[in-house]
Order: C-alpha cells, then sequence, then structure tokens
C-alpha cells in the first residue's frame, strides 16, 4: 500500500523526536517552516502533527507553539485512535424520505464489519462543508463520502486532498475533469426518459420546474429533458424551464407560498402548457398546490411528473406521482467499497452511474383532443 505524505512527513518527524534532533522540551520549528522543508501543504503538515499529538510526542499551544514533551509514543495514545475498521467521515447536504436516508442505510448497513462511519450535515453551506472536511482531517479519518454543496464551486480543501490520492468518493454528483471517484444515477438518462414518457402520452407543450441550487444533478436532470425533445423532434423552448425555486434548498429563506405564487404565475403565463417535470418531489407538491390555487386539478388539466418520490409502504392508496426512481441504497453500498478500495489502492480513481427506473404513479393520463 502507497504511504500518503502526511504520513512520511509524520515518519520523518517522530524519528528526528526519537533520535534527540528535535529535543524533549524544545519548540518545534513553525508550521510555515516545516512546510518549507516537507515541501508540502498546510492541510498535510496538520495531519502529520495531530498524529504526532495523539500518539503522545508533541503538545500544540494556540498562539504559543508546538513543543516536544516525550520521544516515545505513548501507548495509551495510541490504542485511542486505532480502531478495528477504518473510520470514515460522510457529509450529506441534507436527507429525508425523498433522498438520503435510504442511502445512508446502505452505506451504514454495508459498513457496518468493514468501516466506522460518522456523518455530518453540511445543508448546502459551502462553508459549514469546509469545516467538517477540516475536522475529519484533524480526527485522522481513512476517508471521506461527500455530497458536495456546489458543483460549480469546488472545496478547496476537498481538491487538495484529491492532489493527494486521499480516499475521497463524491456522492449524486459529477465532477468532471477531476481525478475523484464518484457514484450517482445516471440523471441525463433519468430526464430523458421521464421527458418521453409525457411524449408518448401526447403531449406537446412540456415545462420544468427546478430550483436555484447549483449542483450537477440537477443540470443533468434538464440536459436529459432536452434531449427528450430531440427523441421525439419537437423543438425545446427554453421558456418552458423554470428554475427560480429557492424554497426547496436547505437553509432557504424563502417562503413555501412565494414558489406556489411563482409557479402560478409561470402556468398563467404558458397556458398551453399540458405537462410539467419537476426535479424534485418537494417541487412537485409545490406544483400540486399551485394547481390548486388556479383551480386545475392533477392529472385532469396538468400532467406532473418528478424524482425522488418517498415510499408508501403502508399507504398504498396514497396520491402517487409518476416518478424516477434513484438505487439508492445500491449507491451508499457501492460508495463504501469504493472507499475501502481506494484506502488499499490510492491510485484508483473511478466514476460510475446506475441506471434510473420509472414508476408509475397517479400524476398523468394522455392528452385529451379537446386541450391546448
Amino acid at each position: 500500500m502507497k504511504t500518503l505524505l502526511y504520513q512520511k512527513v509524520y515518519d520523518q518527524l517522530k524519528l528526528s523526536i526519537q533520535e534527540g534532533k528535535i529535543p524533549v522540551g524544545s519548540k518545534m520549528p513553525t508550521e510555515n517552516e516545516l512546510m518549507a522543508q516537507f515541501d508540502v501543504s498546510s492541510i498535510t503538515l496538520k495531519k502529520a502533527l495531530e498524529l504526532l499529538k495523539k500518539d503522545g510526542y508533541i503538545s500544540r499551544r494556540p498562539r504559543v507553539g508546538t513543543f516536544v514533551i516525550n520521544d516515545s509514543p505513548n501507548s495509551e495514545q495510541i490504542e485511542t485512535r486505532k480502531f478495528d475498521k477504518p473510520l470514515f467521515g460522510c457529509i450529506m447536504t441534507n436527507f429525508d424520505d425523498t433522498f438520503g436516508t435510504i442511502l445512508l442505510s446502505g452505506m451504514l448497513e454495508h459498513s457496518d464489519s468493514k468501516a466506522h462511519i460518522i456523518v455530518k450535515k453540511s445543508l448546502g453551506d459551502t462553508e459549514r462543508e469546509e469545516e467538517i472536511l477540516q475536522e475529519f482531517i484533524e480526527m485522522n479519518v481513512a476517508g471521506i463520502l461527500i455530497l458536495p454543496a456546489s458543483s460549480k464551486f469546488v472545496s478547496p480543501t476537498l481538491l487538495e486532498l484529491a492532489s493527494q490520492k486521499f480516499p475521497l468518493v463524491v456522492i449524486d454528483r459529477t465532477l468532471e475533469g477531476l481525478p475523484i471517484s464518484s457514484i450517482s444515477s445516471d440523471n441525463t438518462e433519468a430526464g430523458r426518459i421521464i421527458t418521453e414518457k409525457l411524449f408518448e402520452l401526447g403531449h406537446k407543450h412540456i415545462g420544468m420546474i427546478t430550483s436555484t441550487s447549483p449542483v450537477s444533478t440537477l443540470d443533468s436532470r434538464v440536459n436529459g429533458f432536452i434531449r427528450g425533445h430531440a427523441s421525439f423532434h419537437t423543438a425545446f423552448h427554453s421558456d418552458y424551464v423554470f428554475r427560480e425555486i429557492e424554497s426547496v434548498m436547505p437553509n432557504s429563506t424563502v417562503s413555501i407560498q412565494t414558489d406556489i405564487d411563482k409557479i402560478a404565475h409561470f402556468l398563467e403565463t404558458h397556458p398551453e402548457i399540458t405537462a410539467l417535470v419537476a426535479t424534485e418531489y418537494n417541487i412537485a407538491l409545490l406544483i400540486k398546490q399551485a394547481c390548486n390555487k388556479l383551480g386545475k386539478s392533477i392529472p385532469t388539466n396538468l400532467s406532473v411528473v418528478c424524482f425522488d418520490h418517498p415510499d408508501n409502504f403502508f399507504d398504498t392508496s396514497a396520491f402517487q406521482f409518476t416518478h424516477i426512481k434513484q438505487a439508492q441504497y445500491e449507491i451508499g453500498v457501492k460508495a463504501v467499497d469504493m472507499l475501502l478500495n481506494q484506502v488499499l489502492k490510492p491510485d484508483t480513481i473511478n466514476k460510475e452511474t446506475l441506471p434510473p427506473m420509472l414508476v408509475e404513479g397517479d400524476s398523468v393520463e394522455p392528452l385529451k383532443s379537446t386541450s391546448k
């Protein structure tokens, strides 16, 4: 197994302490000096120093410096950081019954005999995501599973870890051009499938409603929506894609009613639209309320399809949208296996997508000849 860079720095500093080159009681060189000496980043150095601290070699005092306190390992400290299985960190933007809960079940159940996993939520905040990454580094995790807050802004820490071939797996996102393993559904194919379903029912004017979230998942669904039009040789109208929904995003301060009013206005502006694709289940619920406001019903006046519908195991009579179902449990299982493989083979980078599944519901019907 290839030795990670921070481990090499740790080994060299430990040897210097044990051989008395940095004597007990002396102050360690500054972090800037050590970074220059070993030609490493601050992240790499901090991980090495954290290991030395946990092993009882040094003491770090804020605003004072780092001091050597022992030239032999503290066996009690070492035992506290050694686990029978590797420790992984997992960052989710958020999770609920529509997306995330089943994925986490796959991770946790599959890893039960293989790894320990600590789960934290960023709530879509890139600064909080950065803080959690730093926390995991200080905890000396062996790898990180992450559902990034953004696909357009990639965390500097994530990029630095990737450059060091630190075990990383990105979930439900595609970070093109970056040497980071990822596992997600084929969202472009999902967008195509669900759009073609509406065309097959005779709908010709189909809209899409999505959020302002800057993630590749939603972009891929929009691309699939466009491909669905191409499959039926139908012109794509960019003004049929409404991207202004905000209340569904984590930590949003926009009210649900505001977004319901936006959707109602969109439908009034485009009365020719007879079907809608919602990129999230909660957006489909907003559409349903907007229809109520306009005196319309689903699917009589408007067919609606969506992604990531919660399961109705105990209420088979409940209204269900026709929707795309992701293999969330399998994504969780594969994410853990990909990370375990990287721990053993840091050079291994895999990007994998899983096929989506269309689930029939109660929210669509063929276009009536009297419809516009």
